[in-house]
Formats: C-alpha cells, sequence, structure tokens
C-alpha cells in the first residue's frame, strides 16, 4: 500500500526524499547547455522558460489578465522571488507549480526563471498543484471540485482518502462534489465568479435541476447574498403553493395583456394560494355583455 502523503508542512513535505541539490547536479551533466548556476541554497536553478511545459492536470483552468499582468509588472520590477517546481520529464520539463509565475515571466519577456526540480509521483505532482492553488485560493470553486474529482478518479480514492490527503474534512470535499451535478448554466456562473462556492452549496440542496437554475439567474439578476438566497429556498420548501403561485403572478399581467388583445374584452385573473384561481371577463353595458355572450358560445 502506498504511503500516505502528510500534509500541514507545505508542499515540500509532498515530496520524496529526494535532495534537489542531487537532482540538480545530475541534471547538470546530463544538459549542460539547459542548466545554469544554481541560485539559492534550497537547490533552484535558472532554466530557460521555453524548456518548461505546462502541467495537463494543473487544476486551475482560468487566469485573469488584469491579475497576470500585474505579476508580470511586478516580475519587471523586482523579478520572480518564489522559484517555480518542475519535474525532470522525457524532453524537457514539465511544470509542476507555479503557472501563473510561469506565464505573467513569459508576459514580462523573462527569458530565464527559477525552478526547482523535483522528483515526483503522478499523484504527488496532481496533489501539489491542488494544494498551491487552493492555499493561495487561486481556483474558482468549479476547477477545485473538477481537481478533487480527478484525483478521486484517478487514484481510486474515497472522500476520506482524499480528504486525509489534501487536509480537508470529508464534509468539505463532498460538499464541492456536489456542485458538479448542477445545472450547466449554473457551473458557468460558479467559473465567471458571478455566483460564490456559498451560492452554490445553496442550490446543489435544491433537487430540481429547472428549479436551481431559476434560483440561480434570481440570484444573479438581484445579487442576492448566501442568506438572501437561502431564505428564498426555504420559502419555497415550507410554502411550496405560495412560492409556486409568486413565479406564476409574474406572468399573470403578460397573459391578461394577450387575452384583451385577441378578444378585445377587458379581464381581471385572480389566484389564490392553493392554486386556484378566477378568470373574470368585465363588461360595461348590456351590449358589451351581448357580444361576449356571443362570442363565448361561438368557441
Amino acid at each position: 500500500m502506498a504511503k500516505k502523503i502528510a500534509l500541514g508542512k507545505g508542499i515540500a513535505s509532498l515530496i520524496q526524499n529526494t535532495h534537489s541539490e542531487i537532482i540538480t547536479n545530475t541534471l547538470r551533466e546530463e544538459f549542460p547547455e539547459q542548466m545554469e548556476k544554481t541560485v539559492s541554497e534550497s537547490g533552484a536553478v535558472l532554466l530557460e522558460i521555453g524548456d518548461i511545459k505546462i502541467n495537463p492536470q494543473q487544476p486551475r483552468k482560468i487566469f485573469k489578465e488584469k491579475e497576470l499582468d500585474e505579476l508580470s509588472r511586478s516580475i519587471k520590477e523586482n523579478g520572480i522571488i518564489q522559484p517555480l517546481i518542475v519535474c525532470k520529464t522525457d524532453d524537457g520539463f514539465e511544470l509542476i507549480a507555479g503557472e501563473r509565475r510561469l506565464r505573467a515571466a513569459k508576459k514580462a519577456d523573462i527569458e530565464k526563471v527559477p525552478v526547482i526540480i523535483k522528483r515526483v509521483t503522478d499523484r504527488e505532482r496532481m496533489v501539489m498543484a491542488i494544494i498551491e492553488n487552493v492555499q493561495r485560493s487561486d481556483l474558482n470553486c468549479v476547477e477545485e471540485a473538477l481537481a478533487y474529482y480527478q484525483l478521486m478518479d484517478d487514484f481510486q480514492l474515497t472522500q476520506e482518502e482524499l480528504a486525509k490527503q489534501i487536509g480537508k474534512d470529508r464534509s468539505s470535499i463532498a460538499n464541492f462534489l456536489r456542485i458538479l451535478k448542477l445545472p450547466r448554466t449554473v457551473i458557468e456562473l460558479l467559473q465567471r465568479e458571478i455566483l460564490s462556492f456559498g451560492h452554490a452549496k445553496v442550490l446543489a440542496s435544491v433537487r430540481d435541476a429547472e428549479t436551481a437554475t431559476r434560483y440561480a439567474n434570481i440570484s444573479m439578476e438581484k445579487q442576492l447574498s448566501v442568506r438572501e438566497l437561502e431564505n428564498l429556498v426555504k420559502t419555497k420548501r415550507n410554502h411550496p403553493a405560495k412560492e409556486k403561485n409568486r413565479f406564476f403572478n409574474e406572468k399573470l399581467d403578460q397573459l391578461k395583456n394577450v387575452l384583451e388583445k385577441n378578444t378585445g374584452f377587458h379581464f381581471a385573473i385572480k389566484d389564490k394560494t392553493n392554486g386556484a384561481g378566477e378568470i373574470l371577463i368585465k363588461y360595461t353595458n348590456e351590449a358589451e355583455f351581448n357580444d361576449i355572450f356571443d362570442y363565448l358560445l361561438r368557441k
């Protein structure tokens, strides 16, 4: 059985006990043109930025251009303070952690970046990428949920095992995974960060997909807080008929106008909380009553 990865000491605790200096010296012998002089006692080296490939399992999919521009300007001014973490592959190096810094460095036209080269398993590589992003709050809730799902699927982990691996409560993992079952339109609002993870947890408690989508749209249009959304859902559960009528009532004026336009008569529509209601046809004199009477008989 594979040894459990202990968390709580940062990304370094996820790495196998192979010293960076040994790896660096070995790579320097094998790739003298690619490797540069060690730039820190921790084993960081300068590496050509073109030799680093993006990690295809990187959980973070959305990078905000404004933030990248700000980081790029900072790198131009101060350089990259925290080295990227990479591992050696057959045809170069693959990024494990630090994609924002790598992208920003490219924007700043930096040719070489400081890296720490590690030997890691596929599981360690994936966990490290998640931990780095989660600790910096860089992932939106959908990206984080997908990353957890991928870890569980790739390595056949239970929620309990995954929670221990990344230092979270099992209930927290369960909440993230539940939001992946939300309708696609709701997922998109979460990815664009129009709705928060708090909104997502409330919406995930709604069984009907159409209702969840409607609540999500209401939250977006009215900019509801998580608490306000919770109250809306509770109203639906505690007074389902009343809540259903509320959504129907929003259409009543439109329906009344359609009736009046197509018949030429004046209508009043009244509804009750139990779902029943009345459609009234108004008349102002006997002649108009006769017209309505004749119209109904013809129909």
